[in-house]
Order: structure tokens, then sequence, then C-alpha cells
């Protein structure tokens, strides 16, 4: 009885971390680049016995979302995989949202100011007209200046999330296969968040939640009953 409870109660924290992820999708279903985020559970060490022991993971959904067209020179969407590369102060970072500005010292940069890479460094812009080709090479007033870098990872799930954007976690950034992907000039790619589906989730979970919360009681109460009972006998 005690070990169905405790699964109850891991079902419960299950649901409520699946809550929280939903209420995220929910508030950047119209962030720029962002990528809805699920938990799941798996069984870990089988025993003998059969009894296992559950892990929660998280699963990033890295399908592509709609492009939209701004018409704003410096924004950029990528249809196909791979990710814009930024230099932060704590190292690359790796991002779908491609709204990017100009800095002061005329370097391509995020409307935060982190310089946007290239396959040689950040990316100068000295000039007035701004042209992005398909394949990322970037011309200021028709000159070649830089070319976008975009890579791919061999296994995106083992990126670390950080807010709209992730870091390497030991993986290995790869350039992408040009064939495969395609940059696209003012154009921005939206959230892949389906609003609709995600308060369908949000609705689920709820109800699980409660249907764990009420075997939790039910049981709770057999517990003492049984309990109970006990005592009484024990008296007689």
């Amino acid at each position: 009885m005690l070990r169905g409870i405790e699964r109850l109660a891991n079902d419960m924290k299950a649901r409520i971390v699946g809550q929280e992820l939903v209420a995220n999708n929910l508030a950047n279903a119209t962030t720029a680049g962002f990528k809805a985020q699920r938990a799941f559970r798996t069984l870990l060490n089988q025993s003998v016995k059969g009894s296992a022991k559950q892990t929660l993971r998280l699963y990033t959904s890295f399908e592509q979302g709609p492009i939209e067209r701004t018409d704003r020179p410096l924004d950029l969407a990528i249809n196909g995989e791979g990710f814009f590369v930024i230099d932060t102060p704590f190292g690359e970072r790796y991002t779908r949202c491609g709204a990017f500005t100009l800095s002061s010292s005329g370097l391509l940069t995020t409307m935060s100011g982190e310089p946007v890479l290239g396959s040689g460094g950040p990316i100068p812009i000295d000039g007035q007209e701004i042209t992005i080709g398909r394949d990322g090479t970037v011309y200021v007033d028709g000159d070649e200046v830089g070319t976008l870098r975009i890579v791919r990872f061999d296994d995106p799930q083992r990126l670390v999330r950080e807010g709209n954007r992730f870091a390497a976690g030991g993986e290995v950034a790869l350039p992408v296969n040009p064939d495969e992907t395609e940059i696209i000039q003012g154009a921005l790619e939206r959230s892949n968040v389906n609003p609709i589906d995600e308060m369908v989730e949000m609705i689920n979970l709820h109800r699980n939640f409660e249907t764990a919360q009420r075997s939790i009681r039910l049981q709770d109460e057999s517990a003492r009953q049984l309990i109970e009972r006990a005592g009484t006998s024990g008296r007689r």
C-alpha cells in the first residue's frame, strides 16, 4: 500500500512539472524561435522482483515553427535544421530566434547586444543595403562581409536549455547540410507552440493530478482503518 502511495505521489509531482512546462509554453506562444517542451517518465533499473525506478525526463520539440514575413532586413528565419550561433560572456549559445539588430560599433547582434557569429567571428555591417543569401552569405552594399555560422547537433535533446537558447551540454556543433537548410531574410520563425494543444494538455494534466490525489486519500483512509482494526484486535 505504501509503495502504491509513493507511486501516486511521484505521479503527482510529474503532473506538476508538466503543468509548469505547459504554462511556460503558453507564455512563449508568440516568442520567435521558441521550441515547446514536454516532460515524460521512463523506467530505470528494472529489478528481479519486477519493481522499477521512475525518472522524469524533459523533451524539446524541435519541429519547424511557421515562418512569418516581417520585411525587416535584419530579421532572419532558418528553414530546416540548425541554429544561429551567439557569442555570450558564458561561451557560445545556439538559438532559432533570428530577430537581430546592429550594435553601436556596427556588428550584427541579438536584441540584447550579443554578437551573432559568422564563419570567421562577429559579422561587421558598415553600409546601407544589407542582403543575406539563402546560404547565409552576408552582403553590404554588394560586397560580401561574412557568412552566418549555422550549426546542427547529432542529438539536440542533449542540449541544455537556457530560456529561448541552448548551451551545447557536451554536444559537438556541426555544420548543417546546405541542401537541407536555407536562411530567409525579412522573416522570423514563430514559436512551434500550438496554444489549443497546450490548453488541452493542461486540462488533462489537471484531471490526472486530481485523480491521483483522490487515490492517495482513499489509500490513506484504508491504511488508517487497517491500523485502527489491528489496534482493536490487539486489545481483545
